[in-house]
């Protein structure tokens, strides 16, 4: 017998069990089971799920990618460390008269990508051909020049034999700025403490913002060119403006003889023979500093002559001065026992060229200066 209700289905078993589907049923004393069909039941909440691969194999890529950029810098840093590492070793020395260690040569910096050893490219010059107009703005910098560099103290007997280099360094790049430069086949005698170092530089202004440094590695030998002896090998420090006040020119001495100065633009000089002939020597300096700077020295690059125009060859061409002074140039002729001198003052500015003519007995130069500002 079958029968049902609303549209259900109904089962009926022999005397037993009933199996109702869609929720209706019959019983006749028997038992039964209700088994109700929810889709919406404990799978409700389920989505389906779809693999999709290449987008799986793209991600495991770029993770990898990423895992590799992370091991490549951690590698990198791992090689500028050692690389700043064997520059500060390199120039951390022992001395033993102080019995300490010490920096020889300038430090402060990221030895993992700047060259300790690379020379400036900054030139002179750099602002000559600049028209200044009134209103314009400008920043001169304070400057710092070096006067001579001189062997104080000594524990073998003069005469020596110097060589080596003597270098400086601005906070414009922290490259080197030679002062001093010679190898040993070159060198420099030095008869007594009085005398001082041939400076040919600095090429260029030497700004006085941050410290500046200068660096010594000087060495002498013998007159056989056998023995050789280290002189000097250190550094020293020039305090800069920004940590002091400095509101005229002056003079200190470190472990080197230098110069402070509220200077505020580089002069290039260039001077020519117009007429005779010229033995002697050749300094400038500034109106408010008393001591001179060396250019030219005919015991060392000979007699200079007129052959139409000579150009006097300059052991060094820049000096710095300040804007309130002027630039005076002196020359002392020697022509047996009769010394003759004549001076040029000429008047700084921010930038162009000036020149005038310099007298010296019957010797006619001309000095031709370079203004330029320190940037």
């Amino acid at each position: 017998m079958a029968e049902g209700a609303g549209g259900g289905g109904l089962t009926l078993g022999n005397g037993g069990g009933v199996s109702v589907a869609n929720g209706n049923c019959l019983s006749n004393g028997g038992d039964f089971s209700v088994v109700e069909d929810d889709e919406e039941g404990e799978y409700a909440d389920l989505e389906p799920f779809f693999f999709d691969e290449a987008e799986a194999v793209a991600d495991h890529e770029r993770q990898m990618r990423r895992e590799q950029e992370a091991a490549r810098k951690q590698e990198q840093r791992v090689l500028a460390a050692k690389m700043n590492k064997a520059v500060i070793d390199a120039i951390t020395d022992y001395d033993p008269k102080q019995g300490g260690m010490y920096y020889n040569r300038f430090s402060l910096a990221n030895f993992s990508y700047f060259n300790i050893d690379e020379e400036s490219p900054l030139e002179p010059m750099r602002y000559s051909d600049k028209i200044y107009n009134e209103g314009d703005q400008h920043w001169p910098f304070f400057a710092v020049d070096f006067l001579s560099v001189k062997i104080i103290s000594l524990d073998i007997d003069f005469p020596i034999h110097v060589y080596g280099t003597v270098i400086a360094r601005d906070s414009l790049d922290s490259k080197c700025v030679y002062l001093f430069q010679r190898d040993k086949e070159h060198s420099q005698l030095i008869n007594s403490k009085d005398e001082s170092l041939f400076l040919t530089g600095p090429k260029r202004g030497l700004v006085l913002v941050a410290d500046a440094y200068i660096e010594t590695d000087l060495k002498t030998k013998d007159h056989h060119g056998q023995e050789v002896k280290e002189l000097s090998k250190g550094l020293c420090s020039v305090r800069g403006i920004a940590s002091r006040d400095l509101d005229k020119c002056k003079i200190e001495s470190e472990l080197l003889a230098t110069r402070l100065s509220t200077v505020e633009v580089e002069a290039t000089l260039a001077i020519d023979v117009l007429q005779g002939e010229f033995y002697g020597k050749i300094t400038a300096r500034t109106s408010s500093i008393p001591s001179s700077i060396l250019l030219h020295d005919s015991k060392v690059v000979g007699v200079m002559t007129c052959d139409g125009k000579r150009v006097v060859q300059l052991s060094r061409r820049v000096v710095a001065v300040c804007l309130k002074d002027k630039l005076e140039v002196t020359a002392v002729a020697q022509t047996g026992d009769v010394e003759c001198e004549g001076t040029i003052a000429l008047t700084p500015a921010l930038s162009g060229r000036v020149e005038g003519e310099l007298a010296v007995g019957s010797t006619k130069m001309v000095v031709m200066v370079t203004w330029s500002v320190l940037d």
